[in-house]
């Protein structure tokens, strides 16, 4: 990625000449990843979010900008973008859910957030043309069984991640499980849509007068089955709130993510279509990893400690696998 100095006095530039006075032209640094550099200038019309990430997926102000135009989604506002730099402006949005629920749970506000995105993926199932024109990955369930053996060729990338040869071997043998479990989903009537992989209430924005949400983090997304960001959804519900399946407040959750898809399948078949897709959920997380691996320096994602993500991830799919034969 460009020095961020350089895109720093791109952004600060641009802001002045749009009005926004800066108390300074060094900004807060927000967050550093391999993947993401975000930073903070506090101005003059509240605090604006400078975002680069590598080219393979600037996708992010591209995707803001049709969901925004064509599906009048609470998505940020982009202020300006920069493609020859992979970067862009953003205007303020409010707090994370996640540091709303740290201080109190509020199972209900929760719900809301998951509300409004499940009926985000049901309005953009209809035009998913407009996606894939600007460059947003084909991952519908028809793919994933290629995507899969495409990414067990990555021999040497498998290995210096932690697999084992016999491992990978395993993982191959299944690939007939990917295109039966693939298959079994897609019998439901649920219509493939965005999937935010990362779905979750980090990812969700509050605004603390008006109580607006906002969805953030959106240059990952691909096409999909929806139930595969409710899987992450109540997965870091689980790890992120000591949350137990059995938790009055988890059931509370699991029902609003099916709410808004009730009217094309009864309950039952859509809370089997869940565990399906909860099922298949760790090898879509590979792939989500194996992606950014892709994206980034792999100096950098040394540094960032990223090794054994796709391991653990093809791990857990093949304990998952193995769940299902046992009677």
């Amino acid at each position: 990625m460009l020095p961020i100095t350089e895109i720093i006095a791109w952004a600060y530039k641009l802001l002045v000449a749009h009005g926004y006075s800066i108390k300074s032209k060094n900004p807060e640094p927000v967050l550093k990843t391999p993947w993401s550099h975000i930073v903070r200038f506090n101005t003059s019309h509240g605090d604006v979010y400078l975002k680069q990430t590598p080219a393979a997926i600037a996708l992010e102000a591209a995707v803001i900008d049709v969901l925004r135009t064509e599906f009048h989604a609470s998505v940020p506002e982009v202020i300006a973008s920069n493609s020859e730099w992979n970067a862009f402006l953003m205007k303020d949005a409010g707090q994370s859910l996640r540091s709303i629920l740290y201080q109190q749970f509020d199972g209900e506000l929760f719900c809301k957030a998951i509300d409004q995105f499940t009926s985000l993926q049901l309005a953009t199932a209809a035009n998913l043309d407009v996606f894939f024109e600007i460059g947003v990955p084909d991952w519908r369930l028809e793919q994933l069984p290629n995507l899969y053996s495409e990414l067990l060729l990555q021999r040497d990338l498998l290995i210096s991640d932690g697999l084992l040869e016999a491992e990978i071997a395993q993982l191959t043998a299944l690939l007939p499980q990917v295109v039966m479990l693939c298959e079994q989903l897609l019998a439901y009537p649920i219509k493939q849509t965005l999937v935010q992989p990362d779905f979750n209430d980090n990812n969700t924005l509050i605004e603390p007068i008006s109580g607006k949400i906002t969805i953030i983090d959106l240059g990952e997304i691909v096409i999909s089955h929806p139930f595969f960001s409710l899987a992450n959804c109540l997965e870091q519900l689980t790890s992120r709130h000591a949350i137990t399946h059995t938790d009055a407040r988890y059931v509370l959750l699991k029902d609003a993510c099916l709410k808004n898809f009730m009217g094309v399948a009864s309950k039952q078949s859509l809370l089997d279509a869940l565990d399906l897709a909860e099922t298949l959920w760790p090898l879509y997380w590979a792939l989500a990893n194996y992606r950014l691996q892709l994206a980034c320096d792999k100096t950098e994602l040394l540094a960032f400690q990223m090794h054994g993500r796709i391991k653990d991830s093809l791990n857990k799919w093949m304990q998952r696998c193995h769940a299902l034969t046992i009677p």
